[in-house]
């Protein structure tokens, strides 16, 4: 198999891209804002999710990105406050961008009402930046699916470009929704079950980080700056300032996604993802010949596979 010359130079110019004093690099995003739930919840629960994750991320001066589904706002009585979730982000110092109008998969969307999602999705986040002299920069497509041929990719990418969208890759991720709603399902049970389930959840967070690492070092010959995608969720709110200690203490610092897309690494195209959307690092391994130790994350194993098998599917 003979490599894209393309990709093959910028495969050379990633690998001679050094990491700054030895540090590792992580931005932090989120999906499904304003909150994300497998069950009904309150709109003061949300507004305690909104304000944990907030300030865990406050507190370590993360400037972190929300990508929001503009369908969960339109909420019965509860859309001034589903608003002021949204406004809560950019208060606090954070970005919003786009996750299309609910949360359509491109995999079985056909392209033109892919493109309405997106225009749909964005009426209220392009408002609330307009107010602050600016407008959202960052598409994340739901799934990760990028389209099912070459010709959809490029079409989507150009329509995005059109209304001043990037693409927001991911680099690590970690299954956050699976455990999530186990957890949702749990907290009104038992008040030590969610517990359980945030020590499983922290645990796997190790073991797909150290997925990731392997791969990045074996296609670059050194650590990327990542990209983390997780879920604005209960799980989340109650974890992630153990999350981000986990990463502090594997030497990462946090910086924005505009600073991780600077790196050459993320012009490395990637071909479209079809139905289902693993991360990048995936993507550029399926680009080459080299053969990996490892390719993609751990899956869940032990007591929460069962628990999910009974209360999620």
């Amino acid at each position: 198999m003979v490599m894209n010359p393309l990709l093959a130079a910028l495969l050379m110019l990633a690998s001679h891209a050094g990491e700054a004093a030895g540090t590792k690099k992580v931005a932090i995003t989120f999906d499904d804002l304003p909150v994300v739930s497998s069950s009904k919840i309150s709109i003061d629960e949300k507004r305690e999710i909104t304000d944990r994750i907030l300030a865990a991320l406050t507190k370590r001066k993360v400037h972190a990105i929300g990508f929001v589904n503009e369908d969960k706002i339109y909420e019965t009585g509860e859309v001034d406050a589903g608003i002021a979730l949204l406004q809560k982000w950019l208060d606090a110092g954070m970005e919003l961008g786009n996750h299309t109008f609910g949360h359509v998969g491109l995999f079985k969307t056909p392209v033109d009402q892919y493109e309405d999602a997106i225009v749909k999705g964005e009426v209220v986040t392009r408002w609330l930046l307009a107010q602050r002299g600016t407008q959202p920069k960052y598409f994340r497509h739901p799934f990760l699916q990028t389209g099912n041929s070459a010709e959809d990719k490029e079409h989507v990418e150009k329509f995005l470009a059109s209304r001043g969208y990037t693409v927001a890759p991911v680099t690590i991720e970690n299954d956050d929704y699976y455990y999530a709603c186990v957890d949702d399902h749990l907290s009104a049970q038992d008040a030590s079950n969610p517990r359980k389930v945030q020590a499983s959840y922290l645990r796997h967070l190790g073991e797909s980080i150290d997925t990731f690492e392997t791969m990045s070092q074996e296609l670059f010959s050194r650590q990327i700056p990542q990209i983390f995608l997780i879920h604005a969720n209960r799980l989340n709110a109650a974890t992630l300032d153990q999350t981000l200690n986990v990463f502090e203490r594997r030497g990462y610092s946090f910086i924005s996604l505009d600073e991780a897309l600077a790196d050459p690494v993320y012009r490395i195209a990637v071909a479209p993802s079809g139905r289902f959307g693993p991360t990048w690092l995936m993507r550029w391994a399926r680009a080459q010949p080299k053969e990996l130790s490892v390719y993609g994350q751990p899956d869940p194993s032990g007591w929460i596979v069962e628990q999910h098998h009974q209360l999620c599917e």
